[in-house]
């Protein structure tokens, strides 16, 4: 357990101020008790993985900040695996495409956990995580741990019916029989496309907008002339307009207050109610 921990290390943009309380679980059992502990101490409690998709306020969070990424035993089945949340979820898809298997082929460029992805069913290049899950073992915010089968779930755009009922401790997805260099030929193909479309370079938490139906955020953001446009060190990527950059120090307040500025300007122009992909922890002032 560590007091008062720069949360900003532990997210892709470099953001956030510190944790009251810190602590890496290092089993399901562990993260169990620690849960309990605090909801009987009434302790406020905070889940972080790879800190890919978190905009965390800049006076940090109160209670207990749990990061799973110690959580990542591994069981390799026949065409399944067994794989705790906080396993990395490109590191995940690299280990399946290399045994042949297919249907991770979209997630080797995701920066993000396996309980992270799949609590917002995270997808790219056509594919997303909701085809290979088979069941989660998970805590509830009740504090009771429960197995769920796929038909217990719901699934959609960036949506999982977990999402704020449950914390994913293992999850147990499915693949089917490939060829293994046409996979791994795939992922490298996705893995460059990122790299020419996307800003990896600077701290980022990748795409920050849903894409409305029928259109594509970064197209509306970029139309409206908001590339290179920003607020302090939050700054609108010029590779990809659906992405803000910390180019300096940036902070919370000045990433949330350029969300909303998009948010309005889009709205005005062209009638589309943009919405967040992005998750926010902690006391950030009137969330989008």
């Amino acid at each position: 357990m560590e007091k008062n921990y720069p949360l900003k290390q532990l997210t892709t943009w470099k953001i956030g101020g510190p944790a009251e309380f810190a602590y890496w679980p290092n089993s399901a059992e562990d993260f169990v008790l620690v849960i309990e502990r605090a909801k009987a101490a009434k302790v406020p409690v905070w889940l972080i993985g790879r800190g890919s998709n978190l905009l965390i306020s800049d006076e940090g969070l109160p209670g207990i900040t749990l990061v799973t990424t110690s959580l990542r035993a591994i069981r390799w089945g026949d065409y399944s695996v067994q794989v705790q949340a906080g396993y990395p979820l490109a590191r995940l898809a690299q280990e399946a495409g290399e045994r042949g298997w297919h249907g991770l082929e979209f997630a080797r460029g995701i920066p993000g956990s396996v309980g992270g992805a799949v609590i917002m069913n995270a997808g790219a290049h056509g594919g997303e995580m909701a085809p290979q899950v088979e069941s989660l073992s998970v805590l509830t915010t009740e504090g009771c741990r429960r197995t769920l089968e796929r038909r217990d779930l719901e699934f959609g755009y960036r949506y999982c019916s977990l999402n704020g009922e449950a914390w994913i401790l293992e999850a147990t997805l499915t693949f089917s029989p490939g060829d293994r260099d046409e996979i791994l030929h795939i992922m490298g193909e996705n893995l460059k496309r990122r790299a020419i479309n996307q800003p990896l370079e600077v701290p980022n938490a990748g795409s920050v907008f849903r894409n409305p139906t029928g259109d594509s955020a970064g197209r509306l953001i970029e139309a409206a002339g908001w590339k290179g446009r920003g607020i302090g060190g939050a700054v609108v990527s010029d590779k990809h307009a659906n992405f803000i950059v910390n180019i300096g120090e940036a902070k919370a307040s000045e990433v949330l207050a350029l969300i909303e500025e998009i948010q309005k300007d889009i709205q005005s122009k062209y009638g589309v109610d943009l919405q967040t992909e992005v998750k926010y922890l902690g006391k950030l002032r009137d969330c989008p």
